[in-house]
């Protein structure tokens, strides 16, 4: 692992934007019949499940998965993005009653309804990263995915400075 974070290949996500973005990937598998599922689905449903509800763990996207497995999740994360996109908002109400695991269920941060457009733009940016590096966020920083508002970036601190 490296020291220091690829700033191309990775990425901080609003933990409530992953949240509902991935349970709209989930949602959205589980509702086509069975037979028509992306055949990882059975080894990947619970970590998906459990990123969806746990705010504060790292995510491996790729999860070890060959070419075809990424590209087929590249493309469930963009249909999700989608129909978040044209959702327009999301309440409160709404994360309350969409349980992903048991009886956990979507993030939600606030008290207001929140748009759907920076979780869309979050989708788009981890199925870019399924097929390649993303744009260089600028230099000393890292794409941050999610928030409210849009794509912003973090500062990252270098560890060779610290010495």
């Amino acid at each position: 692992m490296p020291e220091r974070p690829d700033p191309q290949r990775e990425i901080w996500a609003y933990d409530a934007a992953l949240s509902l973005l991935l349970a709209q990937v989930i949602r959205s598998v589980e509702a086509a019949p069975p037979d028509s599922r992306p055949g990882w689905w059975a080894d990947r449903a619970e970590e998906l499940r459990l990123q969806a509800t746990i705010g504060d763990i790292s995510f491996e996207l790729a999860g070890g998965s060959g070419a075809d497995e990424r590209e087929e999740f590249a493309e469930l994360l963009e249909k999700a993005a989608d129909r978040l996109s044209d959702r327009g908002i999301f309440t409160a109400e709404e994360a309350d009653g969409w349980r992903v695991i048991d009886d956990e269920t979507v993030i939600f941060r606030g008290d207001s309804a929140t748009d759907t457009k920076p979780v869309a733009e979050l989708g788009r940016a981890l199925a870019g990263l399924l097929r390649g590096p993303l744009p260089a966020p600028p230099t000393g920083t890292m794409w941050l995915y999610g928030c409210p508002g849009g794509r912003t970036t973090l500062g990252v601190a270098n560890p060779a400075d610290e010495e």
